[in-house]
């Protein structure tokens, strides 16, 4: 059941932490290529790095991605932070651009809540927490190493959160291996398509034919 907050506090409580490269070094860093059929639409620059906000445990996930990949003209970036047990902590989102939104999502006695503010709109949310929680976004892709991560061979059942809109849904995700030493997840459910990981465990690829859309990792220059 989801209970409302009074939309004037949101303001004072949207902190933004800038992407920037964690100065112990990435636990792991890429760009990857986003396409829309045949099209090439954006481009996203991701770090996961060790520790949390006021030095805690677990991993923090920073994420730039640009509309289009040259000339932009929406920028989006966000932050996940989780808990050393891959539990969803905290997670902030901003859109900047003609339709400009901020968004900020903290764990707290096992709820999340959500707050969102916008030029002409602000809300809030709560909803129960858990090691089955996700967030997902339709633009930042690097999120989706949750769910990797989550993944099992038997199948794991998943809730997500969409950042913008606010969708809320179910999946679930299936781990195999592939020739070569990959891994393919297969995700079923609110939401169906295929990540691939390398023998490493890094994402390769993320694949949601509803929507046509393939997410690539590449070597080039961001």
């Amino acid at each position: 059941m989801l209970r409302s907050f009074h939309p004037l506090i949101l303001l004072g409580v949207l902190a933004w932490a800038p992407v920037a490269r964690a100065q112990n070094g990435p636990v792991e860093e890429g760009t990857f290529v986003i396409r829309i059929g045949d099209a090439e639409v954006g481009r996203e620059h991701f770090v996961l790095q060790p520790g949390r906000r006021g030095g805690l445990p677990g991993s923090t996930l920073r994420a730039e991605a640009a509309y289009p990949a040259v000339r932009p003209r929406t920028r989006i970036t966000g932050v996940v932070e989780r808990t050393p047990g891959l539990v969803l902590a905290a997670a902030q989102f901003e859109r900047a651009g003609a339709d400009p939104l901020r968004i900020a999502a903290e764990l707290a006695r096992g709820r999340l809540t959500v707050r969102l503010a916008a030029p002409e709109r602000e809300s809030a949310q709560e909803f129960p927490g858990g090691p089955d929680l996700v967030v997902l976004d339709d633009s930042l892709f690097s999120l989706w190493t949750a769910v990797a991560d989550l993944a099992s061979e038997s199948g794991t059942s998943l809730r997500y959160f969409k950042l913008q809109g606010g969708e809320r849904g179910t999946l679930h995700a299936v781990r195999e291996r592939v020739e070569g030493g990959g891994t393919r997840i297969l995700l079923s459910g609110g939401i169906s398509g295929i990540i691939l990981l390398d023998p490493d465990g890094r994402l390769q690829s993320l694949q949601i034919p509803a929507r046509q859309l393939e997410v690539l990792r590449t070597t080039e220059a961001q």
